[in-house]
């Protein structure tokens, strides 16, 4: 029975069009959207490597010194490519110089050192070379880009694969130098870690295309639902939360509380210290509320100076102890405009519960708690009040045109 073989030169057209059509997909979605992203680094570096992959594939048009030197040459620079473009996308930093010029000068000055060895220990060292080279990558990819895009996974573990793969073919090249006489002759195990080690490179760069997709859908999805300073929830996601959460309370018969922080005499800080030091002023009294909310609360801007607490499984006591935490937190706050004046902060809230087994809804409750806003700023500011549903009707219509203005 004859041996298994591969045919070197018809795989090799075949990676080469793969590879090629990878690169018009990266060139094609960096043209999108994604071209603010890093696919135009991976980009650069898929057509480096389909150019290095090309002059290997020349060799018997090209004198072998050329085609080693360019082939391993333009390979090494690729990988260095995709290096950058994974620094870049999960440590939003770049690579460290030496290695920009360290990994091609290296592939370079092994390669032009081996001519004169014999192919089988030339592809072995070289491999070695290149597996080493997309150990950084993976390392990255292996911590801190684990925890992100569920794609980069798919990315970490395909280049771990083209590593392996190309470990193996190190390790294949020196037990069976008789099967690498010729970088083109028809071989088993030469055929299998060369197409192992080539699918994966191409593997790696589709998963980093879905990645960037990702993390594009993410920033939507947070441009639609948070507000871009603060980094809270805008009051279209923070209303449909809160009457989720009114919902689900109702079933499991637990109460919840909801709370409106205004921002006092907000305008005059605009007024007198400009508009950044208001912003400076939001943004650090948003912080301070996320540094007392337990995992379950949502805490959403709903306009202005104006904030909301979702607080589920909560009764009028313990919303009335954390808030009163916030109001002190903020009232101790040191802050400066630009000029370095210096400015405080105070708060006033209103709480509206709905107790276990209530049928309030989002308006209702919304509106109880904007009475009791009113009611903190009409006795003097920086004070929580609590909603009464003994209030008088009249007292609260006007409660709601006044904390309004």
């Amino acid at each position: 029975m004859p041996a298994l073989m591969i045919h070197i030169p018809t795989l090799m057209l075949a990676l080469l069009s793969g590879f090629a059509m990878l690169g018009v997909q990266l060139w094609m979605a960096q043209r999108s959207r994604l071209r603010y992203l890093d696919l135009g680094v991976w980009t650069w570096g898929s057509w480096i490597l389909l150019g290095g992959f090309a002059m290997l594939s020349a060799r018997p048009v090209l004198p072998v010194w050329l085609s080693a030197l360019a082939g391993n040459g333009l390979i090494a620079l690729g990988i260095v490519f995709y290096n950058e473009a994974i620094h870049r996308h999960v440590l939003d930093r770049s690579l460290p110089r030496w290695m920009w010029w360290g990994a091609p000068a290296t592939a370079w000055a092994l390669t032009a050192w081996m001519l004169s060895w014999p192919l089988a220990a030339r592809t072995s060292a070289i491999s070695l070379v290149f597996a080493a080279l997309l150990c950084p990558a993976i390392v990255v990819l292996m911590g801190p880009g684990w925890r992100g895009e569920s794609s980069l996974r798919a990315v970490a573990l395909t280049l771990l694969a083209a590593a392996a793969s190309l470990l193996l073919r190190s390790i294949h090249a020196i037990t069976n130098p008789e099967e690498y006489q010729d970088l083109m002759q028809s071989s088993l195990g030469q055929g299998l870690t060369f197409l192992f080690s080539f699918i994966s490179l191409i593997g790696a760069g589709f998963g980093f295309v879905l990645a960037n997709f990702e993390r594009v859908a993410r920033r939507m999805e947070d441009m639609a639902t948070t507000d871009g300073l603060t980094g809270c929830l805008n009051r279209m996601t923070a209303d449909a939360l809160l009457r989720h959460e009114l919902e689900r309370c109702r079933r499991e018969g637990t109460p919840l509380a909801f709370v409106l922080l205004d921002l006092d005499h907000f305008k005059d800080i605009n007024d007198c210290h400009g508009h950044h030091a208001g912003d400076a002023a939001l943004r650090a009294f948003a912080a301070e509320v996320r540094l007392r909310l337990r995992a379950s609360d949502v805490v959403g801007r709903w306009g202005g100076e104006e904030f909301g607490l979702v607080l589920p499984a909560t009764d009028e006591p313990g919303a009335t102890r954390l808030v009163d935490q916030i109001r002190e937190a903020v009232a101790t706050l040191k802050l400066c405009d630009g000029e370095g004046r210096p400015f405080s902060l105070t708060v006033s809230a209103g709480i509206a519960v709905a107790q276990r087994g209530a049928s309030l809804n989002g308006d209702q409750i919304f509106m109880r708690a904007d009475r009791a806003l009113y009611r903190a700023k009409d006795g003097g500011r920086n004070r929580v009040q609590v909603h009464d549903s003994a209030w008088p009707r009249e007292s609260d219509v006007g409660g709601i045109e006044s904390s309004a203005a």
